[in-house]
């Protein structure tokens, strides 16, 4: 399994996505953006074969769908908030949403907006988890 991501943590005083470093660790974690462009996180990505775990529709989504290799979406929040305002972004990210195999959010909000924005069409994949953690989890040391 590998983890996918915009917002993780460059160190250990960077608060960034300290989240998704505590739940996953120790799983490989793939940052997009600094260090690896796009392109590159693109090429990195089609040469594997383990299931992606991606946050965030836009960029890790997309990447994910683009690779070929199966994946889980986790759909955060503010990914959802911002593609259900717009009829475009809401075709652009159909096609990611279609192909991932299960649709994970961390909230029942979203989950109502995404399935406001399509109906149907997503139910059989939509999980809803919460988070078993304390605030104390996201506390840097």
């Amino acid at each position: 399994m590998l983890i996918l991501t915009h917002n993780y943590p460059a160190d250990a005083k960077d608060n960034s996505g300290i989240w998704i470093k505590r739940l996953w660790h120790p799983n490989p974690v793939m940052k997009i953006g600094k260090g690896l462009g796009l392109f590159k996180s693109l090429l990195e990505l089609r040469r594997g074969k383990e299931l992606i775990v991606a946050y965030w529709i836009f960029p890790a989504g997309i990447l994910s769908w683009l690779s070929g290799r199966p994946y889980i979406l986790n759909c955060v929040g503010l990914d959802i908030f911002i593609i259900c305002k717009s009829k475009l972004l809401i075709r652009m990210a159909r096609p990611i949403l279609d192909k991932a195999s299960k649709l994970v959010f961390i909230g029942g909000h979203p989950m109502k907006v995404l399935a406001d924005a399509y109906g149907d069409r997503y139910t059989d994949k939509m999980h809803l988890i919460y988070l078993p953690v304390s605030a104390e989890e996201f506390h840097p040391e």
